[in-house]
């Protein structure tokens, strides 16, 4: 099955297209910076999109998919807890709330003209996979990014229902106990609108935040360290525009020599202190990416090693993303630093942009789920119909002196 990837606005070439009106209403607050048609600039930050992703018989297909599920007894639409959700309240909620159903392939099958079409999607989206893992290499990699299709669910939206804003994705130092427990993290996220008819009256647009990064380097992820907030470029030193942003990535496998090793220390395996003399400990620095000649960066440290047992690093653990992004701020090395770093979902400067896209039927929205702050508007009328999901990379693996 053959897909075509590149996001082409031509009123000759896709009929659907032709009416001027929906043109004009997919985006709200359109820039050329923020909607890309290029699929290697989503890893600078930007939203790719695409219209008639789907064709109309396919999303007719999908939409009966969704209702022969809904209507089965018993159903595996569940309420999300997510939606209407604000701080202090008490995570219940009615009719309003958002209805998921996680695609898997034990899924009820029921009428198979219908169920067939989750096969199809599938099918699509692995095409659309080897588009962005050959778009999306890193510069001056070798071998192109690999990602793996690892989530997907149906989305009935009623009205009254909405999304906080959130990210898809953090570090994993962020996560508590789970923190490096898995292979996998969310790496691109992605949804494909299966509504009809819907005006931009209706409501339910999805809205991205977006700062620029600077054009030199790629964003979310480098050499399996995650990305962890921005920095302001320095315009004292740099001649690029002053509302561009350097990635800010956290590296946490620094081999450091343990101030505890005792040379001679031999290894009981009973003794349950013996984590105390290894070797090599691991901690932890911020860093940013320099571009010297083409295809070849190179990282610039921002702050000294630093650790959970630091002087500088709070003693709680399990710090809410703010804390942690603060607590990250006081590691970096001068106050200049500091003045220029933002955290990931910090929007409330004057440089942070704004765009929403109105969920028209068959497209097609992919963005970097770590670096994407983003949200889902009131739904007004209508009951808003999408599938969404993410595209899984590797995290970043331990390295072979981690335990020694």
């Amino acid at each position: 099955m053959t897909i075509h990837i590149s996001f082409i606005i031509s009123l000759a070439l896709i009929p659907s297209l032709r009416n001027n009106a929906k043109i004009n209403s997919l985006f709200h607050h359109r820039s050329s910076s923020i909607i890309t048609n290029n699929l290697s600039e989503i890893r600078q930050g930007k939203i790719y999109v695409q219209q008639d992703f789907l064709n109309y018989d396919e999303i007719i297909r999908l939409r009966n998919d969704i209702k022969q599920l809904r209507d089965h007894k018993p159903t595996p639409f569940q309420r999300s807890g997510l939606s209407n959700r604000v701080e202090g309240d008490q995570n219940i909620f009615d009719q309003s709330d958002r209805l998921t159903c996680t695609i898997t392939p034990d899924l009820w099958k029921g009428e198979q003209r219908y169920s067939d079409m989750r096969s199809l999607i599938e099918e699509k989206l692995d095409a659309l996979k080897i588009e962005l893992e050959l778009s999306t290499a890193r510069p001056g990699s070798t071998e192109p990014e690999k990602y793996n299709l690892a989530e997907m669910y149906y989305s009935i939206s009623p009205v009254g229902s909405s999304l906080p804003r959130h990210q898809d994705e953090r570090h994993e130092e962020t996560k508590g106990e789970k923190a490096w427990s898995e292979e996998t993290r969310r790496s691109i996220s992605w949804l494909i609108y299966l509504n009809t008819d819907w005006s931009d009256s209706y409501g339910g647009e999805f809205r991205a935040y977006y700062r620029n990064c600077c054009r030199t380097v790629q964003c979310g992820c480098h050499e399996g360290n995650i990305q962890v907030g921005w920095l302001r470029k320095d315009l004292e030193r740099d001649s690029q525009s002053d509302d561009e942003f350097e990635p800010v990535f956290l590296d946490c496998w620094i081999k450091t020599l343990s101030d505890t090793y005792i040379e001679d220390y031999i290894v009981d395996e009973n003794d349950d202190q013996q984590h105390d003399n290894l070797k090599w400990k691991p901690l932890s620095a911020l860093y940013c990416l320099k571009s010297h000649e083409p295809f070849i960066q190179e990282r610039e440290y921002i702050s000294p090693s630093f650790g959970v047992n630091s002087p500088s690093w709070p003693k709680e653990s399990n710090l809410n993303p703010s804390d942690f992004i603060k607590a990250l701020s006081f590691q970096l090395c001068n106050d200049s630093l500091r003045q220029r770093f933002f955290g990931l979902e910090q929007i409330d400067d004057k440089d942070i942009k704004v765009v929403d896209v109105i969920p028209l039927d068959g497209t097609l929205v992919l963005f970097d789920s770590v670096v994407i702050p983003h949200e889902v508007l009131k739904v007004k009328s209508g009951e808003r119909l999408s599938i969404a999901g993410w595209f899984h990379e590797a995290i970043c693996p331990f390295p072979d002196w981690y335990g020694t």
